[in-house]
């Protein structure tokens, strides 16, 4: 019985190390390519590398609340590596340690399950913050980092996420909206039903938190209705989605997952940046399946794979460059 469970430990810590070792050479492939602005908006970050203590500065001069709402710990982070590397290496630093820090997270979520790593790299909106939205990408590793811990940083970390980017402060309001809907002792039906209302009234006060806060993006993105948008993305997530959230686990994980969906789903008319949201839900949505044990895992996996072909297929390359 002894040796019977040696093997299964020394099986597992194998399985870890592959999984591991794997994650390394795709974080490090991600962050070789020599010309270090192949990809669209690298430009841009070089801008950060170089020029984050400029920015600092001027988003100081506009008042408090204007650093705040756009990105600090970002600046911060490049300002500190900018005393030690050159511009092009602070780029491919961060894409280094966002992909590699989000395979470790959601390996450790899913007992480094290959099939996550799998997924990660099929589907666009998982991969190109890793490649394009480096900002969103690293505050992505801080959050699910900080979601795996059981110990007092775990808050820290998912609240810095929020100072990286913006987008990870409506992941911090899911969990509120649980903590407090669970207290009043309301079941998952009820506090679903009662966030979805919340959150419907919320979409239509982004737009004038947005220009409150003096983010740069409140004039960039379109808080009207979205003209633009197909109702693909909208049928797509409303059937899988309601599947999702009828059959998993409601674990803690899989409920900010599931308040994602609906947030997603309420937004999708009025709000451009909602799916920005989904974007960092899609992970947590990737562990939920993962670890589920219904006969409903291999639909998931079936859909998130026919998912991640419909978007390479219908943007090809176009998000890249």
């Amino acid at each position: 019985m002894k040796n019977d469970l040696l093997d299964v430990s020394n099986k597992l810590k194998l399985k870890k190390g592959i999984y591991l070792l794997i994650s390394v050479i795709i974080a490090f492939l991600f962050a070789l390519p020599e010309d270090i602005t192949w990809a669209r908006d690298r430009l841009n970050y070089l801008t950060y590398a170089e020029s984050s203590s400029i920015i600092i500065q001027r988003y100081l001069s506009t008042g408090i609340l204007s650093i705040f709402s756009n990105e600090p710990l970002f600046l911060v982070i490049n300002i500190i590596l900018l005393a030690m590397f050159p511009p092009e290496q602070i780029v491919r630093i961060i894409i280094f340690i966002s992909t590699l820090g989000v395979l470790y997270a959601l390996g450790k979520v899913t007992n480094y399950s290959f099939w996550i790593i799998i997924l990660f790299l099929f589907i666009p909106q998982i991969v190109k913050n890793h490649i394009i939205h480096l900002r969103q990408g690293l505050g992505l590793s801080f959050y699910l980092i900080g979601l795996t811990l059981n110990n007092k940083f775990s808050r820290y970390l998912k609240v810095s996420a929020v100072f990286i980017h913006s987008s990870f402060a409506f992941l911090i309001l899911f969990e509120i909206l649980e903590s407090f809907l669970k207290k009043i002792k309301f079941n998952f039906a009820l506090r679903l039903v009662t966030s979805t209302i919340f959150l419907t009234f919320f979409v239509f006060l982004v737009p004038e938190l947005a220009r409150l806060f003096g983010d740069r993006r409140a004039a960039d993105y379109d808080f009207s209705i979205a003209q633009s948008a197909s109702g693909l993305g909208f049928l797509l997530w409303a059937v899988a989605g309601s599947i999702f959230i009828l059959t998993i686990k409601k674990d803690k994980i899989n409920v900010i997952a599931c308040y994602g969906i609906m947030f997603y789903l309420v937004s999708y008319f009025f709000l451009d940046f909602g799916a920005r949201i989904l974007e960092n839900i899609i992970p947590l949505i990737l562990c939920a399946v993962l670890k589920d044990q219904k006969e409903t895992k291999i639909f998931f996996i079936i859909f998130l794979t026919i998912y991640g072909f419909i978007q390479w297929y219908t943007n090809g390359y176009s998000f890249l460059i």
